[in-house]
Order: structure tokens, then sequence, then C-alpha cells
């Protein structure tokens, strides 16, 4: 008999498991890998942007589900408190554009290696290569788990196993299967924080060209602004990443999504008319499309023209309002369909799991069976791309484990 088994040994669980032990707790980690943390080693390109600046209200205004069912983790364990926590046990953070932070050391193995020493300092018992097969569930309550068929008893069970991306390092979602043998209803999960396809054959013409400053729209919800990189099969980069999962979710229904772009989201319509005007008065005897090269690669300048049927020698003077019109239109708003992604092998997150409806926000308790709980990626929360994850990962687990 333990007082908290927690299953999964990335950064949830091993953050879960000190949190419980810090209050006394004995504490069972079951890892199904012959270490644990891979994930997190990989994170960032072992670098592991692990939080950044925001505070709580603010930054679960960023993520998909309401704000309301995140806040009492963020409070409870803030970036600021996360990178204090690791700051006290030697591993102090920096950033280098006032957002993002990461270890000083640039290396995720220094957050792993103090989770480990806080978990054996706190004597946990942490067993690899130990599959869980079910959580045993009798009267609505948690009792234990079975490992190799065997029964290992508690009456709280916190599972933190991630989620489908990074399937080399062991990911496999096996979490989502067993919460959903407990009793939850398993919501599909799908790729996020991963490029999409395109339809259009011209979005795999320019593998390399880069938009510094795009911003994708998906229906009424835009994503952040940032770089939007052509690939060989579509599009990636930070403009794209957010808002991946949901068009992925949307993607089980229907086999194509629209989604349209804003080309540099710095400027508005009536911006880029302003510049139009501009031109035409102090460089109407240039070409378009040399005026246009000065915002946007010469490559991608071209491919602009033709989708706004504009001659490649049209003269800036000489911009017709019909022309000027579509010309806006797809600087502005550029439709695009997106009908696949990149898959598992690449994304960096899943959207998907566990509805946070039957999750009770003040203490991610299971709402249907008393003493299971969730942390990270088993919720479907929806976090974006930039340290929220795996701060999500912190204060999901010890807001879950710290009862």
């Amino acid at each position: 008999m333990t007082d908290l088994i927690v299953v999964g040994g990335g950064p949830a669980g091993l953050m879960g498991a000190v949190a419980a032990a810090e209050r006394g707790k004995r504490v069972l980690l079951l890892e199904y890998l012959p270490a644990a943390g891979r994930k997190l080693l990989a994170s960032g390109a072992g670098k592991c942007n692990f939080t950044n600046i925001l505070e709580p209200e603010e930054m679960a205004q960023r993520f998909v589900v309401n704000d309301r069912f995140l806040l009492p983790a963020l409070r409870n364990f803030s970036s600021a408190a996360a990178r204090e926590w690791f700051f006290r046990r030697g591993v102090p953070s920096f950033t280098e554009d006032g957002f993002h932070f990461f270890p000083e050391s640039r290396k995720a193995a220094d957050l792993l290696n103090v989770l480990l020493d806080e978990c054996r300092r706190l004597h946990v018992e942490i067993r690899l290569r130990s599959e869980v097969q079910e959580i045993i569930v009798k009267n609505g309550a948690v009792c234990g788990v079975t490992v190799d068929g065997k029964a290992i008893y508690s009456d709280a069970v916190l599972l933190a196993c991630g989620g489908r991306s990074y399937p080399k390092f062991g990911a496999t979602g096996k979490g989502y299967l067993l919460a959903e043998k407990a009793g939850h209803k398993l919501l599909p999960t799908v790729p996020a924080l991963v490029g999409l396809k395109l339809k259009e054959s011209w979005g795999s013409s320019m593998p390399g060209i880069i938009l510094p400053s795009a911003q994708m729209r998906y229906g009424k919800r835009s994503g952040r602004v940032g770089e939007l990189i052509f690939t060989h099969s579509g599009i990636s980069g930070p403009a794209v990443l957010d808002l991946s999962g949901e068009v992925n979710k949307a993607l089980l229904n229907t086999p194509e999504v629209q989604l349209h772009l804003a080309l540099n989201a710095e400027y508005s319509k009536q911006d880029w008319q302003e510049l139009f005007q501009k031109w035409r008065k102090e460089n109407g005897k240039k070409q378009l499309s040399t005026l246009l090269a000065a915002e946007f690669p010469a490559q991608f300048v071209q491919l602009l023209l033709e989708l706004s049927h504009i001659p490649a020698d049209r003269k800036a003077a000489l911009l017709p309002a019909q022309e000027q019109n579509t010309l806006l239109n797809n600087l502005t708003a550029l439709p695009v369909t997106a009908n696949g992604n990149d898959g598992w092998l690449k994304a960096m997150a899943t959207a998907g799991g566990i509805s946070p409806e039957e999750v009770k926000a003040n203490s991610l308790e299971s709402k249907l069976v008393k003493g299971l709980y969730f942390a990270g990626e088993m919720l479907d929360v929806g976090a974006p791309c930039g340290g929220y994850n795996i701060q999500w990962a912190f204060s999901s687990a010890r807001l879950a484990a710290g009862r």
C-alpha cells in the first residue's frame, strides 16, 4: 500500500511525485521505459524552453480550453514559481528575447537531473520497465493498478503518461486507454504543434521560403504572429503551429479545412492601401514586383502576383482597382486549404485526450472516479508553442499531487 501511484516518468509525473513526497506522502512512480524523462531531454532540441514570462491570467488565455479550468493550477505554481523552484536547486534560467525561458546551461538534462535528485532525496520509489495494464476501480473509487498481472494498492493514482507526440522517445498514448477503461470518455487524439499539408500545389513549390511576420486564422481564432515556413508538403513555423491541433481535429470530420493567412500581420488592409498610394506617388514607374520584393522573398512575390492575376511587369502607378483589391485580400487573408499534417513523428504535442469537463479544476481529480488525477498532456487543454506545455505539466502535476 502506498499513498500515491504516479503513472509516467515525464516532466509531469516526476514533478507530481516530488510534490506529493514534499508533503510526506509515500510515492511510487511507474515508468514503462528503461529511463525516465526521455521526452523532456528532447524538448527544444535539448535546450528546453520550459516556461515563459507570462503571469497565470494571461498565460491561461493563450490555451484553447476555457481559462477558468487552467487558473487553479497555473496560480498554484506559476512561471515565476517554476523558475524560482529550479533556481533554488541549482538551475538558473535565462531569456534572450524577454519571453521564453531556458536553463542557463541550455541543457534540458539539468532540469531532469533536479527532478530525479529530488525524487531520490524524498525517497520516491521509481520502478522502470513497469507498464501499467489497468487502473483498479471499485465502487467508483481507485484502489490501485495492475503491473505485470500483479496488483499494487493505493487510493490515489496520478495519470501523467504524456501524449502521442515524439513516439521515438516512447510516447504511446497508453495513458488515454487506461483512463478510458476506468470510465472516462476519450476525445480523439491528433497531432498538435505540427506542420500542415496544403491542397494547393503551389504550397510545396517554395520549400525553405520564410514569411517572418505571418499570422494564420482559422474561423474566428487567430494564431500568433511569427515565422511561416513553406515546406515540401505545405506550411510550418510558429505562425502555423498554435492552431494546428484545432485544424487537425476538424480534419477528422472533413477532408479539407479553409484557412486564411495574413502575409505580414503587422500591416492592416489600410496600411497596405496607404503604402500603395505612396508607391504610386514616389515610385510609380517601378514594377510592383520590385517594390513588393522589399517586403517578401522575390520567389514568393512572383507567386503572389500570379494568385492575384497581376502581370509580372505591372508598374505601381498603373495598378487597376480590381487588381489592387485582389492583391489586398491576398496580402491580408490569403485563402489556403489544409488537408493533412506532418504526422506524429514531427508533432510536438497532442490535441485530444481527457476532456476537462470530466475533471475538477481545483484539484484535477476525476469527476467520475474518486482518487484518479490527471496532469500534463493527458488533458485536452490546447497549449500553444513557447514553454506552455512544460509549464502546464509542472503546474498541473503539483496541483493534482499536492492535495
